[in-house]
């Protein structure tokens, strides 16, 4: 419609004819967001409903829960588990908010299972009621810092060496899940009178107020739809972090126990599928581990293996699942490598107290040198297992001329040999010659290649 049109015609009519397609057009753009914003809503509905995500953001706080950590029956509030300085916004939060209630595992006493360590959640629950305890100091005047940010602040100075550190930062590390909600507002359209007659002042004001209340509800629906996204990252984010510990979809997680001279000590069904089908852990027959007891292996040891694979599970690091297979001295340490050669775990890296040489070697604690020639790419014996092996002895060095002993072809079985031997066997691959060097005034140099397991 051009200018003649408007004087010719009658104007009212005319002028509200001109203004109806881009009122239109106007209100036609608002759609696709609106549009967005459903689809949006309905991605989050079925995110809940496939994964039993409970509508209720926190459940209440002062509700007991009733727990099994690890085989440890413990009885928390929940709130200590998911409210105070150094717990918000934790993976511990997360997990006991309310959301998750229904996917959590539990046992045949419907206790929560937390498949975590149990001295080390101690040393959480520890930490926790601590601060609280610092917190109702300070709101009456009283100082003292937080226990679970020390023990957080320690844990990430030692990196992955202590013995708890994987689990303190497992649960207790900050999670940013909240994303950025800020959004700078743009500048509102409008249109001047200038230049045009004051008769003409209502209708500018008038075109002001629609596009000022277009853009309102744009930026209103563009508000709805970043609040929308950011709900379902947020729950995306949510279930990712929780996930191992939550049980599947498509069935139970049953948790397995073994008595361990009168100590229990649980994991779930997941952590034993996960282990290779070598490992006696996992093995099912009449003599299977779980539903038994064990009395010649120390709570310790057994507690120490399960969690080497449990945190593996978790998404440790080789080295941070490799902790709990490091013990404090080396009389420790013999004594815990022949019981993990038992239940097929092997360290793989260099033994507990072993110090490199300048040629490539090793020397352990005991004063045994040792050097891998050759290495091997088998698997590695258990101490129930027998071997088939070459073993060569020098008294004046390797490949001396005095050599004082030569057999191919030995068969033993690694339990009837104790010592350097056993020691040396139990972290050898099948194919892997290795050189020893014993201690002692008159040295034996001894050559062992591991030809197989029998």
């Amino acid at each position: 419609m051009n200018s003649d049109s408007l004087t010719t015609q009658c104007p009212e009519r005319a002028i509200l004819n001109h203004f109806q397609r881009p009122a239109a057009i106007l209100c036609e753009s608002l759609k696709p967001l609106q549009q967005e914003i459903a689809a949006t809503k309905e991605k989050t509905a079925q995110l809940k409903t496939k994964h039993r995500i409970a509508d209720l953001a926190a459940a209440c706080g002062n509700k007991e829960l009733l727990l099994n950590v690890g085989g440890s029956e413990w009885c928390v509030k929940r709130q200590h588990m998911t409210q105070g300085e150094g717990v918000e916004n934790t993976l511990l939060a997360v997990l006991f908010s309310g959301k998750f209630d229904n996917r959590l595992i539990r046992d045949d006493k419907q206790r929560v299972f937390l498949d975590v360590d149990s001295e080390a959640f101690k040393t959480v629950h520890k930490a926790i009621l601590e601060a609280r305890a610092v917190q109702q100091a300070a709101r009456k005047g009283g100082r003292g810092r937080n226990a679970v940010s020390c023990l957080l602040t320690e844990a990430d100075t030692r990196g992955h060496k202590g013995l708890h550190d994987f689990w303190v930062k497992k649960l207790l590390a900050p999670h940013d899940i909240e994303g950025d909600r800020t959004k700078c507002r743009e500048r509102e359209p409008s249109v001047t009178a200038e230049g045009i007659g004051e008769e003409a002042g209502e209708l500018v004001s008038a075109l002001n107020d629609v596009l000022k209340a277009y853009s309102d509800k744009r930026s209103s629906l563009e508000a709805e739809l970043r609040t929308e996204k950011m709900r379902d990252e947020h729950l995306n984010t949510e279930l990712e972090l929780v996930s191992s510990f939550l049980a599947p979809l498509d069935g139970d997680d049953p948790v397995l126990s073994v008595d361990v001279c009168g100590q229990t000590i649980s994991t779930c069904q997941s952590t034993i599928d996960a282990m290779t089908d070598e490992m006696a852990l996992k093995r099912r027959n009449t003599q299977s581990l779980w539903g038994s007891s064990v009395h010649d292996v120390p709570p310790d040891h057994m507690s120490r293996l399960i969690d080497h694979h449990r945190r593996k599970r978790h998404g440790a690091s080789p080295a941070e699942a490799n902790v709990p297979l490091q013990m404090d001295n080396a009389r420790e340490q013999a004594a815990f490598d022949v019981n993990a050669a038992m239940y097929g775990v092997v360290k793989t890296g260099t033994p507990h107290g072993a110090q490199p040489t300048s040629n490539g070697g090793f020397t352990v604690t005991s004063g045994v040198r040792y050097r891998i020639v050759t290495p091997g790419k088998g698997n590695v014996p258990g101490a129930n297992q027998t071997v088939k092996y070459d073993e060569i002895w020098w008294s004046d060095g390797f490949d001396g001329n005095d050599k004082a002993y030569d057999e191919r072809g030995k068969v033993l079985r690694v339990s009837d040999w104790n010592g350097w031997w056993r020691e040396a066997v139990l972290s050898m691959r099948i194919g892997e010659v290795r050189q020893i060097i014993l201690p002692g005034a008159s040295a034996r140099y001894v050559q062992l290649r591991l030809v197989s397991i029998v």
